[in-house]
């Protein structure tokens, strides 16, 4: 099976699908689709995650993960999110934070994926965060929202999964991916 970004067929999607979302609502966050403002993709809120429908549903999947992990990151009580009191004045150390929490989401994503009964696609899941990751830097670095396609990365290096830490979903400024 193929397992990169763009390559994952419909049968995997959807077991992917059901899998994943089973598991965030079980573990207590809502999850609608929405029409969302572009550039928005996905927003979340503290208490569920909303997912624009005409989101490819690949990129809607990996949505759900990664969403969910900066979930926990603003609603578990025991986790301080890594750019909590980072300014944005000095670029290098804003990213270097911006990283941290993007790769930790990720780290979280791929426990609810392995939560979820997915092990099988890892590989398709670092290819997918380390893409999202380009994607965000070469934003904040060009001050332009890249083209998805110039950010894919094959062959990504493994990630560890993050456990889940106790989290009480509760009410936080929405932020969105895009």
């Amino acid at each position: 099976m193929n397992s990169t970004v763009g390559k994952l067929d419909a049968g995997t999607l959807v077991r992917v699908w059901t899998r994943i979302t089973a598991r965030v609502v079980a573990l207590g966050l809502g999850l609608e689709y929405g029409m969302l403002e572009r550039p928005k993709l996905g927003i979340f809120d503290g208490l569920k995650i909303t997912i624009d429908p005409a989101v490819d549903f690949e990129m809607q999947c990996f949505l759900v993960l990664h969403l969910f992990g900066h979930s926990v990151q603003w609603v578990a009580p025991s986790y301080r999110p890594e750019i909590v009191g980072v300014s944005d004045q000095d670029l290098e150390v804003y990213l270097d934070a911006l990283e941290q929490y993007e790769r930790n989401a990720a780290r979280f994503g791929l426990q609810l994926l392995h939560e979820a009964g997915v092990t099988d696609l890892d590989p398709w899941y670092f290819d997918f965060a380390e893409t999202d990751w380009k994607y965000v830097d070469t934003f904040y670095r060009t001050g332009t929202i890249p083209p998805w396609e110039t950010c894919v990365v094959r062959g990504a290096k493994p990630v560890e999964p993050l456990p889940i830490p106790r989290f009480l979903p509760r009410p936080v400024d929405e932020r969105f991916a895009f």
